[in-house]
């Protein structure tokens, strides 16, 4: 397995920098090498209401999970739901349906997150508290649902109060926050505010001088931040215009050894205007134009002998993006129709020469351009669906998409007619019994170069072109639901083909990579993948529970990796289990105590270890040296990942106004140490696992005011 320096740094500083307990670096011999919704409608208010590929998730269905850093996470709960890998031990990193971690889309009112995670990737970007309802799509999409090819991530947040003040404060492990929202005029214009920031950097040097495995890293610094702000201006009773910004930054960096500087960081800015209008009682309208930029860097100020090497990565996308829509709402008929306009600027992987010192980095010169290139990215779209509400519920979506990208490097411009489609078919055949088909051709226009499996936002992100076409993805699914009272399951199959997925064959480097070239490092290649999902959720007034199964296949095939022969995904996990359950012990309109718990087992994802050792020479060097033997990509299974969490939660109100919530959580209480990388002993000769998480509590509190 291919590791190098830089790699090994960055894993370093996320061990570093979990502060706030006991660092983890457990070390286990390797003895055995195996080769093995309709768009714009929300059809209910009760949590987790689904459709056939769709689950509309409420704040409250996890505000209450525990989480390695404390706060509540909306993907923490999509990873517990079936179809959905986890990445690193953690991580928000998730792989729906055998697709990338970059094949997901996440959406804030319409615009892309592509840097949507924070703290090193083991949390996400956004507020839950400026969040009113997430709607997870894996299938059936909608018409206006384009540039993804595995899932949707839907934030919608909140209209904002019209008539009063509302405040909250929420502290946790890692992340102090405060949001408002208040009317500017009374039943007119609302705004809404959130403000979060991590101490993190405060946190690690406190703790640094705890622990002699930290030595070797020095001065460290960060700088970890979110905020969102939207004003609501309602018009009158049918017209509505928003206006929103966010901005979230992650930045840090670190001294190691003596002569060795490091800096990591990626930011987000967006700013979106938009107009809902109702026309009729059937009619609707929409329009949107957002701005969004993203930027991620790595750089790295180093002396070696008496020449200082101070060269930084950056890379950026900024995009603007126009789009209109109508919708029909009769009793059973509904159309949706529109069209949407992108123009993105990417230019990843550009050099610079960079200052030392400060947390964020300084340019001293400007950065090359000769990796610009320009998109314009034309949809049409239009959507037909026949349902009556508890009977049948029939949907056929299409987009029509032009794409032009001018590569600056070489002057070459590339056109693409894409055309995608998504059916779904949902019917009831008795009162409790009902059947479920989807199925969806999906294009991406754009490929993310995946570094370090966390889900940090570090990955490279470019976009296709004459070189790299666009990824495509052909899905088909079909189950049936049942349900009973308060009792819900869910049984149904999928199988997927994915066509001109990348492989970055220097994965693990991606810092000298970029630097090089990293074109000439990417295989196009396909995948496919097919699996049985299973889900059976209980509701009641003081006990739920969930428990959610998925078994499943996913490979890889390039032509150029592993001479050509399929090979397991990385983050194939054959047998994923998860099982929720949250009980109220005790509830009045004083207080309410209630206890959760999660238990997940996932089978281990893969590694690629050598298999043998032989002697070679180098050039002018006349000692012999060992060399690795590799056999093939992915042959080594790690561990089974086994997880169980508890968590308390008391609220109590101490006035009318002021309510009160405590979080106490405990992850990982089996304190078992799951792998999450090997690293080889060059003085023991053999592979060793690296684990991150033991056990470790979470502590949140929430006042609402």
């Amino acid at each position: 397995m291919k590791k190098n320096i830089n790699a090994m740094k960055r894993r370093i500083l996320v061990l570093a920098w979990l502060s706030l307990f006991p660092l983890s670096m457990t070390f286990a011999q390797t003895n055995e090498v195996k080769d093995t919704l309709r768009g714009s409608v929300v059809f209910g208010e009760k949590s987790g209401a689904r459709e056939a590929g769709t689950r509309i998730i409420k704040v409250k269905d996890f505000k209450n999970m525990v989480s390695a850093i404390g706060n509540a996470d909306v993907v923490k709960y999509i990873q517990t739901l079936p179809g959905v890998s986890t990445g690193g031990e953690g991580s928000s990193a998730f792989y729906v349906r055998g697709g990338n971690l970059g094949s997901n889309l996440v959406t804030l009112d319409g615009v892309p997150l592509y840097g949507s995670s924070h703290l090193l990737g083991f949390t996400s970007v956004y507020s839950p508290d400026v969040i009113s309802n997430v709607m997870f799509q894996v299938g059936g999409f909608t018409s206006e649902e384009g540039n993804l090819t595995a899932s949707h991530i839907k934030l919608t947040s909140e209209e904002g109060e019209f008539k009063c003040f509302h405040g909250k404060t929420d502290v946790s492990n890692f992340i102090l926050g405060t949001s408002f929202s208040t009317p500017l005029l009374k039943d007119k214009i609302s705004l809404i505010g959130s403000v979060r920031f991590s101490p993190v950097g405060l946190e690690f040097r406190a703790l640094k001088g705890l622990s002699s495995a930290l030595d070797s890293i020095g001065s460290p610094r960060a700088l970890v931040y979110d905020a969102f702000g939207k004003v609501n201006w309602r018009i009158n009773d049918k017209h509505g215009l928003s206006l929103s910004a966010f901005n979230s930054m992650d930045a840090y960096s670190y001294d190691y050894g003596a002569n060795s500087e490091e800096h990591i960081q990626w930011s987000n800015l967006i700013g979106n205007l938009r107009y809902v209008g109702r026309l009729d009682d059937s009619w609707s309208v929409r329009a949107g134009l957002s701005y969004n930029k993203f930027s991620n860097a790595q750089g790295m100020v180093k002396i070696l002998g008496a020449t200082d090497n101070n060269l930084a990565v950056h890379s950026s996308i900024n995009e603007a993006t126009l789009s209109a829509y109508a919708n029909y709402d009769g009793k059973i008929f509904h159309f949706q129709g529109g069209v949407k306009g992108r123009y993105a600027k990417f230019n990843p992987a550009t050099s610079q020469k960079i200052t030392g010192g400060t947390l964020l980095m300084s340019s001293l010169d400007s950065p090359a351009s000769d990796h610009v290139t320009n998109c314009l990215t034309g949809t049409v779209h239009s959507q037909f669906e026949l349902e009556k509400e508890g009977r049948y519920d029939f949907r056929a979506s299409g987009r029509l998409n032009y794409n032009r990208a001018d590569r600056t490097d070489v002057m070459i411009k590339s056109n693409s007619f894409d055309p995608e489609a998504s059916l779904l078919a949902r019917m009831n055949v008795a009162s409790w019994l009902g059947f479920e088909a989807t199925a969806d051709w999906t294009t991406q226009y754009y490929h993310t170069l995946e570094g370090v499996p966390l889900g940090w936002s570090m990955d490279l992100i470019v976009p296709s072109d004459n070189q790299f076409g666009p990824e495509k993805a052909s899905q088909y699914y079909a189950g049936m639901f049942m349900s009973f009272d308060k009792h819900r399951l869910s049984l149904g199959c999928y199988t997927k083909k994915m066509t001109n997925l990348v492989y970055f064959t220097d994965a693990t480097a991606l810092f000298s990579s970029a630097a090089a070239g990293w074109r000439d490092k990417i295989d196009i290649g396909k995948g496919t993948s097919k699996g049985l999902e299973f889900l059976y959720e209980k509701a009641g007034d003081n006990l739920n529970y969930r428990i959610a199964y998925t078994w499943s296949k996913t490979d890889r095939t390039f032509h150029n990796v592993n001479v050509g022969v399929p090979f397991p995904a990385k983050f194939n996990r054959p047998h994923i289990l998860n099982v929720s359950c949250d009980y109220s012990i005790s509830k009045n309109k004083h207080r309410e105590i209630m206890v959760n718990t999660l238990f997940t087992y996932q089978s281990g994802h893969w590694e690629t270890v050598a298999s043998g050792y032989y002697q070679g020479f180098l050039i002018k060097e006349p000692d012999k040296v060992s060399l690795k033997y590799f056999t093939t990509v992915n042959n080594f299974e790690m561990p089974p990942y086994i997880r169980l969490d508890i968590g308390c939660s008391l609220k109590f109100n101490q006035d009318k106004r002021c309510h009160h919530t405590l979080n106490v959580g405990i992850y990982n209480v089996l304190n078992r140490h799951n792998p999450f990388s090997l690293t080889y002993d060059t003085k023991e000769r053999t592979w060793k696992k690296v684990s991150i998480f033991p056990i470790m509590p979470s502590l949140n509190w929430i006042m609402e005011f």
